[in-house]
């Protein structure tokens, strides 16, 4: 997964209802880095890419019924 497509799957996880501060509890990125880059401010470092990456394939948000 690009830079890209796994900021525009973190912005679906997000508005989803995940909190961008639990993202960055939960994969040690800090929560200025991960804002900026859901801005398209900058880009991970690839080591960083693949932990969110790894996060978000991770999260299941369920579905309204």
């Amino acid at each position: 997964m690009n830079q890209e497509e796994l900021r525009e799957r973190l912005i679906v996880i997000i508005d989803s209802g995940l909190s961008a501060r639990a993202i960055a509890k939960y994969t040690g990125i800090t929560y200025d880095v991960l804002s900026k880059y859901k801005q398209g401010k900058l880009y991970l470092c690839p080591k960083d890419a693949d932990k969110l990456n790894k996060y978000l394939l991770k999260v299941n948000i369920p579905i309204n019924i």
